[in-house]
């Protein structure tokens, strides 16, 4: 009974503390972008995160995954040696190489792993968010946590 109410706990801490972490005037001023609004999860093909925004056309444009720190380390035995490290993001943080497919920046505070990618493609092929905009979401996020 204990391990279940521990895994609520975290479930719900996780998912209040989130909500908070970043907001669609966030997004729009670091993505030089307006009409987003903010996605539930899964109701949109690859909404996957906690927070998930999309564009005024209604398509996914950002993704956060914000998880336990045994998620943080899994996340970066499997993509940080790709990665590059971000110096002064929380405890731990990498992101992916700049001009890669995925763009990403990951990152650990405390007990809590936060993954930011951007999702989806501006017309002419760039991605919705640079590594640079994406690691701008990363310090609002982490200053909100």
């Amino acid at each position: 009974m204990n391990k279940l109410l521990a895994l609520l706990s975290t479930f719900f801490l996780v998912n209040f503390a989130s909500a908070e972490m970043l907001t669609v005037t966030d997004v729009e001023k670091i993505g030089g972008v307006t009409g987003i609004h903010a996605v539930a999860k899964n109701q949109l093909p690859g909404a996957g995160g906690e927070l998930n925004f999309a564009g005024a056309d209604n398509k996914l444009i950002l993704m956060v995954m914000v998880q336990p720190a045994s998620m943080f380390a899994t996340w970066k035995q499997q993509y940080g040696a790709k990665g590059e490290a971000v110096a002064g993001l929380g405890t731990d943080a990498f992101r992916s190489r700049t001009g890669e497919f995925v763009s990403y920046v990951v990152f650990l505070k405390g007990n809590t792993g936060v993954w930011i990618q951007s999702m989806g493609w501006k017309k002419g092929g760039a991605a919705n968010f640079t590594t640079a905009q994406l690691e701008a979401l990363a310090r609002v996020a982490l200053s909100h946590m």
